[in-house]
């Protein structure tokens, strides 16, 4: 196989792959959305990209088959529209788009697949998305989000996680991705002020950072330009390529153990479904 990419393949050699066992799918989720002045609007799609890749070709290594799916790049920042470029789904576009791929991909015999996604503002529809689906279909899709598989990391930054700063710029650096550092800002640094500034409806409850621990309500998101004139709501200036490679080194093993876990799980329920018709048709 010359890529785990799906769309770089031909359709015998998916077939190919598929008989011989693909032991999951990466689907990767991104957004096309401003991320500040420092980085291009694809760096959610990029991250999510080239994480699934490395973990395809991390989990070679250990006997396991993993395929990269096509990156779902538009999806939801109606909240960025403010800035030019930016791309949004409604949310109910989004929801039946989620569907209509994992219903092409099984179609096909796949027996698994992984959402890896790049996108915060993605979080809360994909969790409404695989319950759905699961409710609908019976089939269990887990959702990766980089941020959370990286929780032990990201908890010693010392800056706020929330968009386009240190953690996610450090981490598209780390994959390579354009990130002119010069251009780097810090804004919106502490975003219940920015909120209470703007005018907007706030309490101090209210949880916006990633890595926000205690007592906590989930609010609203807010049209960011009102919160921040570049787009950024954190410390941009403040990521290294060091602490970028520190996320990519847990990430991309845990989403090799999540897929070798999923895919045994898998492989056991077909293996006990498969004896439960034998003995039915006797």
């Amino acid at each position: 196989m010359q890529s785990h990419r799906l769309e770089r393949m031909t359709w015998m050699e998916v077939d190919e792959a598929l008989v011989r066992g693909v032991d999951a799918v990466l689907l990767p989720f991104g957004s096309i959305e401003q991320h500040g002045p420092h980085m291009p609007l694809d760096t959610d799609c990029f991250i999510a990209q080239a994480l699934a890749e490395r973990a395809a070709t991390a989990a070679q290594s250990q006997g396991l088959t993993l395929l990269v799916a096509p990156t779902v790049n538009v999806t939801l920042s109606w909240y960025h529209m403010q800035f030019p470029g930016t791309m949004r789904l409604t949310t109910e576009t989004f929801l039946r788009v989620f569907v209509d791929i994992c219903d092409s991909l099984f179609l096909h015999g796949v027996k698994t697949v992984i959402v890896v996604n790049g996108h915060g503002g993605n979080v809360a529809a994909l969790t409404v998305a695989i319950n759905h689906y699961l409710e609908t279909t019976g089939r269990r899709v887990p959702v990766a989000n980089w941020i959370e598989l990286a929780a032990d990391v990201v908890a010693e930054i010392d800056t706020p996680t929330i968009h386009a700063e240190e953690a996610e710029t450090s981490l598209a650096m780390a994959l390579g991705q354009r990130v002119d550092l010069s251009l780097a800002t810090r804004d919106a640094f502490d975003r219940s002020q920015a909120v209470r500034e703007a005018g907007l409806p706030w309490s101090s409850l209210g949880r916006y950072d990633a890595s926000h621990v205690g007592p906590s309500v989930i609010v609203p998101m807010d049209m960011l330009r009102d919160i921040s004139p570049s787009g950024v709501v954190g410390d941009g200036t403040r990521a290294t390529l060091e602490t970028g490679q520190r996320i990519v080194d847990v990430v991309v093993p845990r989403l090799v153990q999540l897929a070798y876990e999923f895919a045994q799980a898998s492989s056991s329920k077909a293996s006990v479904d498969k004896v439960g018709q034998s003995n039915a048709d006797k």
